[in-house]
């Protein structure tokens, strides 16, 4: 590989700023703004910080302005520009001054630049500039006037949007809605006479969403330009999510236009290629109520970013007209019935309780399971003895969804029925019958569930595992040892972490035990159980499984050290960055992350060859405030080709994508 000459000056200049730190002087700072003029980003960024840390902004304030004028370099212009920002409010007066200039780019950079600083001094300024000569000043203060929220702008604003000037009345109308006084809702209102403003209007007359603008609103559904219309349906439904009754919408609507044109028109747009104005439509059908609406809206449900809208409209259908739905459940789509369900249980009506109860004997298992789940959200303890049977299921996932929904209705469940199940010969009824035991949390079942952790089915005896780790207690505890045991490895897993989840001080001494076990794994769930115990008595322990041969042990030894505030553990985690396997090497970097005694070890990995662990020390060392960590850091930002590695830098950095 040759050598970069252009790259070599650079780093030499880069370096001979970094040699004025801490010598403030006049001479070092005529260097340092003659500097802001190079080329080179990681020069001028030097510069900068070096300038902000060493000087007192009187000393360069004006300087600075004049980099400003630079027309013909974009870098020591943004280079100001960033430096005035960061200075905040110390700025602001310097600004001020320096506004009065003929040079029309300066006035509107000093606009932006003050906008950013919500500092109330610049107001009197903004409100000049919105008569400025030139119109992109002018356009850039209403829009920072805007920001600033500030009700004494309020009058200002109110004669531009009166005005004849569409440029400066367009983003005016924007910014009267921001601001928020509630003195600018008429002069909104009249402001929707004018074509070319009734998008903004619409979209400030949204964030008031006064009940007595609907009228002005609504007519608008029909204007001559899509757009305005779009704005306007979009604007209605924020009249309902901002909390207008959705019956006073719906009058307001009807002043204007029948039923059918309603329906037409959301329709339509809740076909459109637009996200969020279907979002809208789709809300707005349901706000009309009208039973047409029913089968398009489980057409759209199918799409799956917009299922959720769906819901949303049918249960507002729902719940102001349960009856409505009813005959929704009588598709034969499958998919359909599975949603119908979903929206009963959020509707909660009694109605739909026979419907779901005939859904528990449904060919789809979808559906089963989403009628149990909806059936304890209604709450009605008369389908418990038909969900009971889904108890035995051929689906899992159908008897898992019964266990859920009769831990709800549990006023209609017996426990020493349940307890019975424990002993019976069908496998699953034994295995849901330790889950609900579990999910009820009956404590008074730990003896019975003991017994269930040497059943003769593995999955059962898993059940039994979760139903002690939710009950929680002491006795389950010595239950859950007993199935450390089990010649299932995945069981023993479970056990582990269900001990670990429950806790106390006896539980460190267990786990200690198991790192000596001949499964790997079973080593690894151990040490993660220790690092979430956090017990200092341990760390010793867990140190020296930094020494294990499987590299999944090691890795996770690491992890569990790294939560330890001791430097025994962070010495332990540094010696694994000489490790040969590189996911060791990986998990150490990011473990280290916290640790500032290490970070100037990690910036070997800034040159590895291998990306994994580039991006491992820069997401390690990115919150470094070390000067050289920093500079490190830039230098790689120059070099660096893999895109996500860049993408991290320029956060980072906050350096802007080219």
């Amino acid at each position: 590989m040759g050598i970069n000459l252009s790259e070599l000056e650079i780093e030499k200049k880069r370096l001979s700023l970094e040699a004025l730190r801490t010598k403030p002087s006049r001479e070092s700072l005529d260097i340092l703004i003659e500097a802001m003029k190079e080329e080179s980003w990681r020069l001028r960024k030097t510069a900068l910080e070096i300038l902000l840390e060493d000087y007192q902004p009187e000393e360069y304030m004006e300087r600075l302005i004049g980099l400003l004028y630079l027309g013909d370099n974009a870098g020591a212009r943004n280079t100001a520009i960033e430096a005035l920002t960061r200075l905040g409010k110390k700025a602001t007066p310097y600004l001020i001054k320096a506004f009065d200039t003929d040079d029309r780019d300066v006035r509107k950079f000093i606009i932006d630049i003050l906008g950013s600083l919500d500092d109330r001094r610049a107001i009197p300024l903004m409100l000049k500039a919105l008569s400025d000569e030139d119109d992109n000043v002018k356009v850039t203060a209403v829009e920072h006037l805007g920001r600033v929220k500030e009700s004494s702008v309020t009058d200002a604003l109110i004669e531009i949007l009166k005005g004849d000037d569409i440029w400066t009345a367009y983003p005016a109308a924007d910014a009267l809605g921001r601001i928020g006084d509630r003195r600018a809702i008429p002069y909104l209102v009249e402001a929707l006479s004018k074509k070319t403003l009734r998008v903004p209007v619409l979209k400030s007359l949204a964030r008031f969403a006064d009940p007595s603008t609907l009228s002005s609103i609504v007519p608008l559904l029909s204007d001559a330009s899509k757009t305005v219309q779009e704005e306007a349906l979009k604007t209605i439904v924020k009249f309902y999510h901002k909390g207008v009754q959705p019956d006073l919408i719906l009058n307001v609507l009807k002043d204007f236009y029948d039923d059918d044109t309603l329906f037409d028109i959301c329709l339509k747009y809740a076909w459109s290629n637009k996200h969020d104005l279907r979002i809208s439509a789709i809300m707005l059908l349901g706000l009309l109520k009208n039973e047409r609406a029913l089968q398009p809206l489980l057409e759209i449900s199918q799409e799956e970013e917009y299922a959720e809208d769906v819901k949303k409209a049918l249960v507002f259908m729902g719940k102001a007209r349960p009856e409505s739905l009813l005959p929704l459940f009588d598709l034969e789509n499958a998919y359909y019935r599975r949603f119908i369900a979903s929206v009963a249980g959020e509707v909660g009506s009694g109605l739909y309780s026979s419907k779901l109860i005939d859904y528990l004997s449904d060919e789809d298992g979808h559906v089963r399971a989403m009628a149990a789940r909806s059936l304890s959200m209604i709450g009605d303890t008369r389908a418990v003895p038909y969900i009971k049977r889904l108890l035995q299921d051929p689906y899992e996932d159908v008897q898992e969804a019964a266990c859920e929904a009769l831990s709800i209705l549990k006023e209609g469940i017996e426990i020493n029925e349940v307890l019975s199940w424990l002993g019976a010969y069908d496998t699953s009824l034994r295995r849901n019958a330790a889950r609900l035991l579990g999910l009820l949390k009956i404590g008074s079942a730990i003896h019975e569930l003991g017994f269930t952790i040497k059943d003769s089915d593995a999955s059962v005896r898993r059940a039994a595992v979760e139903a002690l780790r939710r009950i929680g207690s002491e006795e389950a505890k010595r239950y859950l040892s007993m199935a450390l045991t089990d010649e299932i490895r995945d069981i023993r897993v479970a056990a582990i972490y269900s001990l670990g989840s429950i806790g106390g001080p006896d539980i460190s001494e267990l786990m200690r035990s198991l790192l000596h076990d001949r499964d790997d794994f079973i080593k690894v769930a151990a040490i993660k159980v220790l690092g979430r115990l956090k017990d200092p008595s341990t760390l010793n322990d867990l140190i020296s499984m930094l020494e294990e041969p499987n590299g999944f042990v090691r890795t996770s030894a690491i992890e569990s050290l790294s939560v330890f505030k001791d430097t025994a553990a962070h010495e332990a985690i540094i010696r694994m960055l000489d490790d040969s396997d590189m996911e060791i090497k990986r998990t150490a970097i990011e473990a280290l992350s916290g640790y500032e005694p290490a970070h100037r070890r990690l910036l070997q990995f800034l040159k590895s060859e291998e990306w994994i662990l580039r991006m491992a020390a820069v997401k390690a060392l990115g919150r470094s405030e070390d000067p050289l960590i920093r500079a490190e850091l830039e230098s790689l930002f120059d070099k660096e080709e893999d895109p996500s590695i860049k993408n991290m830098l320029t956060e980072i950095l906050h350096v802007k994508r080219t």
